[in-house]
């Protein structure tokens, strides 16, 4: 007699720890938090922003950029995405975010068949996604812990605010927006915005992050 043994698929091992998951979910899930870098639009089943301690890359080159640095933007959902990533689900405000899961259009899910058309709704809606690809396994929960502290906070200004200098450098950067629009984004006052943007040309466009930039995607 043959034997006939059926091998069950394996199952995918998650590569974050979940006590540091749990925690990372508890600390900053629901945070309304400020950008340091520019987040681009998702475009069609590109991964669109994506972060390690190697640099920040984006998932297709010049996709339109949906949130600015310096914007204010809601943290709706971390995700943990199994091999060695973690997804940041992204909105422009808490209320953006409530209308779209009220909508009860699905979640966006690498395995739909209809991802392109889904995440370009939720694009549309004012969301984007950050893949944080750690270095660090599984059975390093401590290291994995610092390292997504590391790659969040090259996303946001997660423990301190911008300095005065990069406030300045920024406006000098962002002369075509309006005086208003300054004032929203980095709480200066009118007069000073204008004796800023009076004193000196614009510097050269602001960094993406540290470290050489991710390949494209």
């Amino acid at each position: 007699m043959v034997a006939l043994l059926v091998a069950s698929p394996p199952r995918r091992a998650e590569a974050v720890n979940h006590d540091t998951y749990r925690s990372v979910r508890g600390r900053y899930e629901g945070l309304t938090l400020r950008l340091r870098i520019d987040l681009d639009q998702v475009t069609g089943a590109h991964v669109p922003n994506v972060v390690s301690l190697d640099g920040i890359g984006h998932g297709r080159e010049n996709a339109p950029v949906l949130f600015g640095r310096m914007e204010r933007v809601f943290l709706q959902r971390v995700t943990n995405e199994g091999g060695t990533r973690l997804d940041l689900t992204i909105y422009r405000t808490q209320q953006e975010a409530d209308r779209f899961r009220a909508s009860a259009i699905p979640q966006p899910s690498y395995a739909n068949p209809n991802y392109g058309r889904t995440l370009a709704a939720f694009a549309q809606l004012g969301s984007t996604n950050v893949t944080l690809e750690l270095k660090a396994g599984k059975k390093d929960p401590e290291g994995q812990e610092r390292e997504i502290e590391t790659l969040l906070d090259r996303v946001f200004y997660l423990n301190a605010e911008p300095t005065r200098e990069e406030m300045e450098q920024f406006v000098r950067q962002r002369r075509g927006l309006s005086i208003q629009r300054l004032r929203e984004l980095t709480d200066l006052d009118a007069a000073t915005l204008r004796a800023i943007l009076d004193e000196a040309p614009a510097d050269a466009a602001p960094p993406q992050g540290s470290g050489p930039p991710a390949p494209h995607r």
